[in-house]
């Protein structure tokens, strides 16, 4: 018993000390459910927007045309060098790299006329990266059907195409997951022959 503390006090003291902790620990159970509750709220958030890895986009942004030639004798011929850019854009919040070398094909009546080659690239997290890559263009009466060519080259003037490519690589969030993502390149465009540009460039 302390000293000048009446007997008749004790109970009412212990019962005062016992309310203190109990206040004290629902206290500590307040805080420790807001914690908590503030972390699964972070992780879903992590979950849905961080984590959730989106597939990156590739577009044909432009193409210049270089050294154009075509004609007839002894057979209709074109051959042409296409220099195109691309542009990736990552929407996800870690960097994407296109592992692999890709290969983008130029397709005339279903056939392939040409082919370019796209270096690896890595893609900053939330940004966008141009690239630009050479295909050489040599379609001929040998493999490609020559009425809808000839026609093209006399009287259209014009030759319609199609470039497709498969772009292969990961995303990686937070140093810690790595997903496997495939971007396709699916666009449509116009080689015009008389002003030896591109016109109607045009993708999915």
């Amino acid at each position: 018993m302390a000293a000048g503390e009446p007997p008749n006090d004790r109970p009412a003291t212990l019962r005062s000390r016992r309310k203190a902790s109990e206040k004290c620990i629902n206290t500590f159970c307040i805080y420790l459910f807001a914690i908590a509750a503030v972390a699964c709220i972070a992780a879903l958030i992590l979950g849905l927007v961080v984590v959730r890895v989106k597939t990156p986009t590739v577009k044909l942004t432009s193409v210049t045309v270089k050294n154009l030639h075509y004609g007839f004798s002894p057979t209709p011929f074109m051959d042409a060098t296409l220099i195109a850019e691309i542009t990736m854009e990552n929407p996800n919040f870690g960097e994407f790299k296109y592992e692999e070398v890709t290969n983008t094909t130029l397709i005339y009546y279903g056939v392939a006329v040409g082919i370019g080659e796209v270096k690896t690239v890595s893609v900053n997290a939330k940004s966008n990266k141009k690239a630009n890559f050479k295909v050489k263009v040599k379609p001929n009466s040998s493999f490609v059907d020559v009425d809808y060519f000839s026609h093209d080259l006399a009287m259209l003037k014009t030759m319609n195409m199609s470039c497709i490519a498969e772009f292969k690589g990961r995303v990686r969030l937070l140093k810690l997951f790595k997903e496997k993502k495939v971007s396709m390149l699916k666009c449509t465009m116009s080689l015009n022959l008389n002003s030896h540009g591109v016109q109607n460039l045009a993708c999915q």
